[in-house]
């Protein structure tokens, strides 16, 4: 495994509810360095043959969040966020910073590939090496403060019911998106808390055409 990865990615299936551990060779990491590079690959290799076909706010595109080798070594604390564009039909990769990139991968994943879409709003929970898909209806259209105020609280109790031997649970990094990307604007962003945001590409749309309101 080439240094800087932790060796896995959460793969999520939204429409089937399946989630597990994705495995790249050590030459694709080699030859695709970071997020943008592997995920160019990734869309490359899963949709590349009907790409003009493929609809960027249907259930066959792809989302996806993923660290770099340099992620959570200072001074690396972004990720990026990629998919077929809404905005331009294309392939962007969007970068935001924040304790979401750094704890994903302490969690021991380089990134999340996120397909399908959920019936019902939902979000993705990641504790340590487990994740977990988790009703969002009752944040559904909440704006950037409720979103991060409803499920920092959630979370944070639920959290301490489970392992109530470890102390404080801290506050939860997260990414999100708003009511624009519900309503699947295609200029939408991703955001990270109130003052992170990969603002190019429209991927806040492609976490609302999926009904995926938060990781």
């Amino acid at each position: 495994m080439p240094r800087g990865y932790a060796g896995k990615f959460l793969e999520v299936d939204l429409s089937s509810g399946s989630i597990k551990d994705t495995v790249f060779s050590d030459e694709i990491l080699r030859n695709y360095v970071g997020g943008r590079g592997l995920a160019s690959k990734i869309l490359w290799d899963r949709l590349g043959e009907r790409w003009e076909t493929v609809d960027p706010l249907g259930p066959e595109n792809i989302f996806l969040a993923l660290t770099g080798p340099l992620t959570g070594i200072n001074p690396g604390a972004r990720i990026c966020i990629s998919g077929k564009s809404p905005q331009c039909n294309g392939i962007i990769g969007s970068t935001l910073s924040g304790e979401f990139p750094v704890e994903l991968k302490c969690a021991g994943y380089d990134g999340v590939i996120v397909t399908g879409e959920a019936e019902k709003p939902v979000y993705i929970l990641i504790t340590d090496d487990h994740a977990e898909i988790r009703s969002a209806e009752h944040i559904w259209g909440k704006d950037a403060i409720e979103t991060i105020r409803t499920l920092v609280k959630e979370t944070r109790s639920l959290l301490m019911e489970r392992k109530p031997n470890v102390g404080k649970i801290k506050e939860p990094s997260m990414i999100y998106c708003g009511p624009a990307g519900e309503s699947r604007v295609r200029t939408a962003a991703v955001l990270q808390k109130i003052s992170h945001a990969a603002g190019y590409g429209g991927y806040g749309a492609v976490m609302g055409s999926k009904k995926l309101k938060a990781i």
